[in-house]
């Protein structure tokens, strides 16, 4: 299964700039946010781009009210606005992709966790090692 955190930092900075097109997918924010995460630990350049996008959609997605039945306009134009700086901060790394975990987990499916430079997951819970993540 392809997910969003097998694409290329150009292919996740596109999708991070056409999410002006969606209003108010918190899903959507939150994928991306996923996906970008281990760019921003790997990449300094990245980094802080990263965390003020995952700050902007936290906001956002608090920005509910039962009132209104929907999100504010001002934390959406916010998380965009961060959104096409990660966006930015990506897409010099161009077809960089993050690598991942195949291992089988024990939730059923492979980790998928980002892998460390020599090619370890920190991840515990592999069921091919019982003891850990070797």
């Amino acid at each position: 299964m392809t997910t969003l955190g097998d694409r290329t930092a150009a292919e996740l900075a596109d999708a991070l700039e056409v999410m002006p097109d969606y209003p108010h997918n918190t899903g959507g924010l939150s994928m991306l946010d996923e996906a970008t995460l281990a760019f921003g630990w790997k990449y300094e350049t990245v980094g802080p781009a990263q965390r003020a996008f995952a700050e902007a959609r936290h906001a956002h997605m608090r920005s509910y009210r039962t009132e209104t039945g929907n999100y504010t306009d001002e934390t959406w134009n916010r998380a965009m606005q961060a959104a096409h700086a990660l966006a930015a901060a990506l897409r010099p790394l161009g077809d960089t992709r993050i690598a991942r975990c195949n291992r089988p987990s024990k939730w059923g499916e492979t980790c998928d966790f980002p892998l460390e430079d020599d090619g370890t997951c920190r991840a515990t819970g592999h069921t091919d090692n019982p003891g850990g993540n070797p």
